[in-house]
């Protein structure tokens, strides 16, 4: 099966699911996971893991969008009522679930180095989920703001939490003699800082290039390039790819606002099916028998996970003081768990194959853990994001 049959097929069996899961009052985004699962490894495997790998690019630019269109809804105006409390909020919550999986996985296991990477690896939360059913539903008010921001920085945070006990993980394992803060604070400013600083200087060469532009299809063609040039440019450079689009979004939609809304709305016509293959990619990797063997350290992971995101995100809010509907709410749509940390999981596997055997057999376990326990974050995080908006009063379908 060549690229472009493979791409019919996949868009054909998750637009189906979709109208079936319309009928049953379910985000479609469950159904574009699931046609992957089946034609992936788990059942007809249609869809090997090989392509997956070859078309991991598919998947960057699907991350890239993502971004770009959360930095979209971050104008000033906005930033400037929830920008506090988002900071908060993305801080409690991933502070607290990294601390509250730690703790129990810990104590049951007494393997330290486990606990600590599960720990770290357990604050991302995937944005692509959660973004989808807040368009799918057309969501908009004080709840689905602040979830922009928090989704937006929540990466960010998860990578700086993993690169540090990741590193303190190595060291136990003796697979480095001392922690090196410095190395580990050099690839934390390097990520971050870099992803930043592309994103500002992308956003505003953009910026200013499309303001100066007046016919639309040329504007519009414009943001596409800044887009490809972007995520491009963060896999080469190997920095954030969600926070350095989401930093370009941020730029381009809060110079002249007004002029920047319909480029952001006319990605909507690409992003649809970008996004479709990008969740039936995700679900061809994932294979079900891993729940089989998940066992108990997977079970306690998926367990305090969600305690640890719903309730630090409800302490967080309450510190910021933010609406009684978003304090109750927040929480139910952090669930999702997807790209970032299965990213970080494989990268790990990577680099722990060059250490001891205990290291690789560690690093095996993990990613065992993250891709099984993904298949389940991925199936309820909608749903409960669907239910916290409706509950919040903000959808408008």
């Amino acid at each position: 099966m060549n690229i472009l049959l493979l791409f019919g097929t996949a868009l054909l069996f998750t637009v189906l699911s979709s109208f079936l899961f319309v009928r049953l009052k379910l985000p479609q985004v469950i159904a574009h996971l699931l046609v992957g699962v089946f034609l992936g490894q788990s059942f007809f495997n249609i869809i090997t893991i090989d392509i997956v790998e070859t078309l991991t690019m598919v998947s960057y630019f699907a991350l890239a969008l993502i971004g770009f269109n959360i930095g979209g809804e971050l104008r000033w105006a906005r930033v400037k009522r929830f920008g506090t409390s988002i900071l908060i909020i993305t801080f409690f919550e991933s502070a607290l679930t990294c601390l509250v999986v730690f703790v129990p996985i810990y104590f049951l296991t007494y393997n330290l180095p486990l606990a600590l990477i599960l720990g770290g690896l357990s604050c991302a939360t995937a944005p692509g989920g959660t973004t989808n059913v807040i368009n799918e539903y057309k969501a908009r008010g004080q709840l689905t703001s602040t979830l922009f921001g928090v989704v937006g920085a929540d990466d960010a945070l998860a990578i700086i939490l993993f690169s540090v006990l990741s590193g303190v993980a190595k060291t136990l394992l003796g697979a480095s003699e001392t922690l090196s803060f410095i190395a580990i604070f050099s690839h934390i400013l390097m990520d971050i800082g870099g992803a930043i600083l592309l994103g500002i200087i992308l956003g505003l060469i953009f910026s200013f290039w499309t303001l100066r532009s007046k016919n639309v299809d040329v504007r519009n063609l414009l943001v596409l390039v800044s887009i490809f040039l972007c995520s491009g440019l963060a896999v080469a450079l190997n920095v954030s790819l969600i926070l350095s689009t989401m930093v370009m979004g941020i730029i381009i939609a809060n110079i002249r606002p007004h002029r920047a809304r319909p480029n952001f709305s006319s990605l909507h016509y690409i992003s649809t099916p970008v996004y479709m293959l990008f969740f039936v990619l995700i679900g061809a990797r994932l294979d079900y028998k891993l729940l089989l063997v998940m066992g108990s350290i997977g079970l306690t992971y998926f367990i305090f996970r969600t305690l640890g995101k719903y309730f630090g995100a409800f302490i967080g809010a309450y510190l910021a003081n933010v609406p009684k509907k978003v304090r109750q709410n927040i929480g139910f749509c952090l669930f999702s768990q997807a790209g970032v940390a299965i990213g970080l999981a494989i990268s790990l596997d990577i680099e722990f194959s060059k250490y001891s055997a205990d290291a690789q057999d560690l690093a095996k376990l993990v990613l065992t853990v993250i891709t099984a326990s993904t298949l389940i974050f991925q199936i309820i995080g909608p749903i409960m994001t669907k239910y916290a908006l409706i509950k919040a009063k903000e959808t408008n379908v």
